[in-house]
């Protein structure tokens, strides 16, 4: 059975490599926001801090996209959601 892991290590990274990014460009695993406040009375709490499995980046400040791997007997759309959410943490 083919993994998350597999499909990042086997399809994305050849792919994204051939299309000419660069291992600075490419952020792997990447939280990119310290997680949602959240007010209550007096208190604060931080909600879990947005995750990616690639971010795509034009410069170092400056992500363009958001990639998302799915294990290979997974349905592309499984992801869509997850990327909704992550978009949303963006502020996009």
């Amino acid at each position: 059975m083919i993994t998350e892991a597999d499909t990042c290590r086997n399809y994305i990274l050849p792919k994204l490599y051939d299309a000419g990014w660069t291992n600075e460009q490419i952020s792997e695993q990447k939280s990119f926001t310290d997680g949602q406040i959240f007010v209550s009375g007096s208190t604060t709490r931080r909600g879990k801090s947005k995750r990616a499995d690639y971010l795509l980046r034009m410069t170092r400040n400056f992500p363009i996209a958001v990639l998302e791997a799915k294990a290979a007997y997974k349905k592309p759309g499984d992801g869509l959601q997850q990327v909704v959410g992550i978009i949303t943490g963006m502020g996009i």
